[in-house]
């Protein structure tokens, strides 16, 4: 949990240097504004952790104004998990999830209110690690 101050940070981190990086690219005299990108992560995690933390967050209580978050965010989950059964994964092989960093943030912030076992604690870890490393990859990314 102490490492909340730094996952908010990097997330923090990397709409500054998106925003900063749109706004260089923005023409100063433009009649319609350019479509803006969404900056996308890719975290990786192992299939079952995928349908673990999709099931996961169903169990968090919220607000009236989270619906829709919560719904865009489980469903990026739940069809990265459809599609990599499909694609004859295995539950032990690692997946990548592309997602947009607001749906990131969504799911971290899902899984911090979230309840969990001290047994699950390690695997709680291992993803809330993968959007960690996930978010590290795009703001390098964005820096090139």
């Amino acid at each position: 949990m102490s490492r909340f101050p730094t996952i908010a940070a990097l997330f923090c981190a990397l709409f500054l240097c998106s925003a900063a990086v749109h706004a260089q690219q923005q023409p100063s005299a433009s009649l319609s504004p350019a479509p803006q990108q969404a900056v996308t992560i890719s975290p990786k995690m192992k299939l079952q952790d995928l349908k673990n933390v999709s099931q996961f967050i169903q169990g968090v209580d919220l607000r009236g104004t989270e619906v829709d978050a919560y719904l865009d965010t489980r469903k990026v989950l739940v069809e990265a998990a459809e599609a990599a059964t499909k694609a004859g994964k295995k539950d032990d092989d690692v997946v990548t999830v592309t997602m947009r960093l607001d749906q990131g943030q969504n799911l971290f912030t899902l899984m911090q209110r979230g309840q969990l076992k001290g047994a699950e604690a390690e695997k709680w870890r291992e993803i809330v690690q993968s959007l960690q490393d996930a978010v590290k990859a795009a703001q390098e990314a964005a820096r090139k």
